[in-house]
């Protein structure tokens, strides 16, 4: 007679993977992203020697750039594009205080309010240039940037009118 042999069936052993559950979970909660940054799309000046392009002339062609100071926004443009009369009162936006020493003191309200009227002559306009003074800091050039792609006082469709959305970044002004 042989002797069966009975074999010992043992139960699974599941602390091993109670074990990573348990040091997983707290690591996946600490990456978990619970904050969301907004980006927002701007281009750097070119680096290197200018090159010679030869293009036909634009009698209508902007070039909107807005010089941002320590006393304020200096909007300038081509020659003949930048309305001069008592509805913009010039390029000139001074600052609210004496000095523009906090990003709050700058005048955005009447930077988006002129930049509604030369967008008004000219709507198919998209790009306006960025240059900041060397002490322009990064809270100020947000607020711009803010400034000049949208009017939230004039709505169209519910939504705020669009006006200069695409920002290029230049050398500091002086």
């Amino acid at each position: 007679m042989r002797k069966r042999r009975e074999i010992e069936e043992k139960g699974l052993d599941l602390v091993p993977v109670m074990n990573l559950v348990t040091i997983l979970i707290p690591f996946l909660l600490m990456s978990a992203q619970f904050v969301s940054l907004a980006v927002i799309d701007s281009s750097a000046p070119a680096i290197g020697e200018p090159q010679e392009v030869e293009e036909e002339p634009d009698e209508d062609k902007l070039s909107l750039s807005l010089l941002i100071t320590d006393v304020g926004f200096t909007i300038s443009g081509a020659d003949k594009v930048l309305p001069k009369d008592d509805e913009v009162n010039g390029p000139q936006i001074a600052c609210l205080d004496a000095q523009c020493a906090s990003p709050e003191a700058y005048d955005y309200k009447e930077l988006t309010r002129r930049l509604a009227l030369v967008k008004d002559r000219y709507p198919d306009e998209p790009n306006v240039v960025f240059v900041p003074s060397p002490m322009t800091d990064y809270e100020t050039l947000v607020y711009t940037m803010d400034a000049t792609r949208e009017d939230p006082e004039d709505k169209e469709d519910g939504k705020a009118r669009e006006l200069f959305p695409f920002v290029v970044l230049a050398g500091g002004a002086e």
